[in-house]
């Protein structure tokens, strides 16, 4: 008995493959699509009046090609007639990217048919995009085909939502416009383990910051501490004072819009800092602006204004809004995805 239940569980993993995905910074995101796994969704009327369906995490769709049968999870039918014209792709369990530009998730599939125009196999990129109207489930929202034999699935599910607070944690950020129904992002992940420092004054102080995280000790009569920002004496090379903690991201950073593209700014505001010693609270502000030409992070000056207040500003094209990495993947627009 124990044997045949055995054999059958092992019947069962076998059918229902693992579908559970890992994304973002450090791959720290989970997207589970277990309670959609085989599911046969379906879009009809899509590019060229064909019906279009897809099954998630396993090769679930069938597709008769005269005598042939060929298994996928992607297929192209012909309405009426209900007879599959194209096998699509096939589900190796490719690994989706997370998109934070349109908290989605970006699975790429190929091994599709031969393409008549192209002589090259059809390829799918299927977007999972987070929808909290639903309770549950996934369905097609839209089908395109942006290039020949190159087809795009949009589903929306309430599977592929990352909580908010996972986002700031991982070092990421989203302002929404309400007046005009528009977000910016603020990617700062790739940052993470990066040191930034400047000279804070003339007079032998360097203010560090390590973004995402509390990386630099801090030394003091009263113990050592780790946190994400704090101001050294060059000479002794000691901790002279120390300036923010990470928090984990809870602190949200205000996004200032300009025409003029290199006043564009973020700016996080820290009061965990420590008080001066005529006992005023100390406070720091860091900044990114916008710069297109700095692919990482540049320090433009760290300044202290003898009010226990200190700052950092920085230039990198991480805090520009017109960057690519928050607007395509892969070379689709965003902008083809149908958020409405």
């Amino acid at each position: 008995m124990l044997a045949i239940l055995a054999l059958l569980l092992g019947v069962s993993m076998a059918q229902h493959p693992p579908c559970e995905y890992g994304g973002g910074p450090n791959s720290r995101y989970m997207l589970n699509l277990t309670s959609v796994s085989g599911y046969h969704l379906e879009f009809e009327n899509g590019p060229g009046g064909h019906f279009y369906y897809y099954t998630p995490c396993t090769n679930g769709e069938v597709c008769y090609q005269g005598n042939a049968e060929f298994h996928g999870n992607a297929v192209q039918y012909n309405p009426g007639s209900n007879t599959c014209n194209h096998l699509l792709a096939v589900d190796h369990h490719e690994q989706p990217t997370y998109f934070f530009g349109g908290a989605s998730w970006a699975f790429q599939y190929e091994d599709g048919q031969i393409c008549d125009s192209t002589q090259e196999p059809r390829r799918v990129n299927v977007w999972m995009l987070c929808d909290e109207n639903m309770s549950e489930g996934a369905r097609i929202y839209d089908v395109d085909e942006p290039r020949t034999c190159e087809y795009s699935y949009t589903i929306r599910t309430p599977l592929a939502c990352v909580p908010e607070n996972s986002h700031n944690a991982n070092c990421q950020w989203r302002y929404y416009n309400y007046q005009t129904n528009t977000s910016y992002y603020l990617d700062l992940s790739t940052q993470k383990g990066m040191y930034q420092h400047g000279p804070e004054s003339s007079n032998g102080y360097e203010m560090y910051y390590s973004p995402c995280e509390n990386a630099i000790p801090c030394h003091q009569q009263s113990g050592s501490i780790q946190m994400m920002s704090i101001v050294e004496n060059k000479v002794t090379r000691t901790c002279d004072h120390y300036l923010s903690e990470w928090q984990d991201g809870r602190v949200q950073p205000l996004f200032h819009d300009n025409n003029d593209q290199s006043q564009i700014h973020w700016s996080f505001h820290y009061w965990l800092s420590e008080k001066c010693s005529d006992g005023t609270q100390g406070e720091q502000t860091i900044r990114w602006y916008c710069d297109m030409d700095a692919a990482n992070a540049t320090v433009i000056n760290a300044t202290y204004d003898g009010g226990c207040r200190w700052e950092m500003n920085l230039a990198s094209a991480l805090a520009c809004p017109s960057n690519e990495m928050y607007h395509s993947h892969n070379g689709l627009k965003l902008h083809r995805l149908k958020y409405d």
